[in-house]
Order: C-alpha cells, then structure tokens, then sequence
C-alpha cells in the first residue's frame, strides 16, 4: 500500500491519484517555489544531492534561492527511482522524454504532468496488488489515451519511458520489503 507520495516525504491518499503534484501547488502559487531546506524537508534529500543534481545539469538552476515547479518535480522524479536505478540512467531516460533540462521545446510531455501519470499508474497497480507486466502496460495505455505527442513516435516512447519508471518504484518497493523480512530473521 502507497505510504508517500513518490520521491516525498509526504502522506499518500487516493485523493492525490490523478494529480499527485496538486499538493504542492498552493504552496508555490503563494511562495513563488521553495528554498532549498524546504526542498530538503520534501523529498528527504541532502541538501548537497540536490546541488549537485544542479551543478551536473540534471535538474535547472533555481531562480534566485528558489526553487520551482518545473526544478521540484525533476528532483521528485529523480529521487523516485532512485533507489533502483543508477543515476546516469535515469537522466538517459528523462532525456529520452524531454531531452534537454533547461529546453522546453524537446519535451513531449511536461514533467508536472509525467509525474501525475506515473502517479497515477503507480496507484492503479498497488491496488491490484501485483506487479504484472501486462496489467502495468494496460494500466499505462488507458492513462495516456488522450495523449498527443509533438512527433509520431511520442506515445510510445511515453509509454515506454513511464513502464520503465514504474517497474523502477515497484522494484526499489519489493527491495525495501525483502530487506524488511530479512530484518526480520534476526531479530
């Protein structure tokens, strides 16, 4: 069962399964985005990760001392699977979407909304309790039937990008519980 939302610190409810980011949006609107100890208390993170995720080019560099959305929700991404993949091949896969950080114009889907769809999917297959390929791709498919993508090849790359990813959760999950159990055996 979700316990966060992916990549946060914060709470998980079935309220946020359509748009998971839609917690933080009041927030910025007053804010005009977050400093990077409020960043920290978000996603859990080392101030310096982040930094670094900056100074290396995967994430943009925050306006001012602030933090937006565009910055928060590559960070949460990032921080999502990172537990199960490598980094570098992480940002080969959010390149693979939107290619360049800093360039809106490669994008076939912005991150605000990758982030809800993942989401979304993320909840659908915790709530069939399995982790089955198939069901995932079903899953994925009715997610993005009104998607339209800038080149023809876009849904299926989306489609292909946003199975990667959740498979990523899921197995950063079922690692998380193996080493529970393990915990477990010697107590």
């Amino acid at each position: 069962m979700l316990k966060n939302i992916p990549g946060t610190v914060l709470e998980w409810n079935d309220a946020l399964s359509q748009n998971a980011f839609a917690v933080l949006s009041p927030v910025l609107s007053v804010t005009k985005g977050l400093t990077l100890s409020q960043l920290k208390e978000l996603t859990g993170l080392e101030g310096s990760t982040i930094q670094n995720w900056v100074k290396r080019g995967w994430v943009e560099r925050p306006s001012g001392k602030r933090y937006g959305e565009q910055q928060i929700v590559r960070i949460i991404l990032i921080n999502m699977l990172r537990s199960s993949m490598q980094l570098e091949k992480i940002i080969a896969l959010m390149r693979y979407i939107n290619g360049e950080v800093d360039d809106r114009s490669d994008d076939i889907i912005p991150d605000r909304r990758l982030f809800s769809v993942i989401c979304s999917v993320i909840s659908q297959v915790d709530k069939k309790q399995t982790v089955d390929k198939a069901i995932i791709k079903e899953i994925i498919e009715n997610e993005l039937t009104d998607y339209v993508g800038p080149n023809e090849d876009s849904k299926q790359k989306l489609e292909s990008a946003v199975f990667c990813m959740v498979l990523g959760f899921f197995s950063a999950e079922i690692k998380k519980e193996a080493e529970a159990e393990f915990s477990k055996l010697f107590e």
